[in-house]
């Protein structure tokens, strides 16, 4: 049974039923420069990469005029995978919360209907900071919590293809 398949009790997976942390994202000043360090330094393997994604991460952090270079990498000794974001052209006096300055994080979480996890984020005192963005693997969204953290919320259709603009996949 994989965690998706997973229904023990109505606490298991908290209000929107996740069933697995998918990523921690942290916005970094030279993407280059970082990816070096957590490949050579702390033993991850680049998955995944696109450079110049625009339309799709501003709406998603509903910051416009951002864009940003993304990359992916996992780390099969330690089973995590981390998300590396270099964010491009950041308008002056942005919300210094937000997920677009360096050093920000948020922790992302698979989903089966962000539709619905996003009202319950809603009724939970949370709000959405961009729009729900349809991606090529399902839509996505970020969302502050009642307490200011940053959280991604993700519906996969096909968790084993992810891919976006100039997408790269690392084999």
């Amino acid at each position: 049974m994989t965690r998706r398949q997973t229904t023990g009790s109505a606490g298991e997976g908290g209000l929107l039923r996740t069933w697995e942390q998918h990523h921690t994202g942290i916005v970094v000043a030279d993407l280059d420069r970082d990816l070096e360090f957590y490949r050579t330094v702390l033993g991850y393997e680049l998955t995944f990469m696109v450079r110049g994604m625009d339309d799709l991460y501003r709406r998603t952090v509903g910051v416009p005029g951002v864009s940003c270079d993304l990359a992916q990498l996992d780390n099969r000794a330690t089973g995590t995978r981390i998300e590396l974001i270099q964010v491009h052209d950041l308008p002056a006096g942005t919300d210094p919360s937000l997920p677009v300055h360096v050093g920000v994080a948020h922790t992302a979480y698979l989903v089966a209907d962000i539709a619905a996890a996003a009202e319950t984020i809603r009724a939970a005192g949370g709000e959405i900071l961009g729009e729900i963005v349809e991606f090529e693997e399902g839509p996505a969204a970020y969302f502050r919590t009642a307490g200011g953290t940053v959280v991604e919320l993700e519906e996969h259709r096909n968790p084993s293809k992810e891919e976006g603009e100039d997408a790269v996949h690392i084999s």
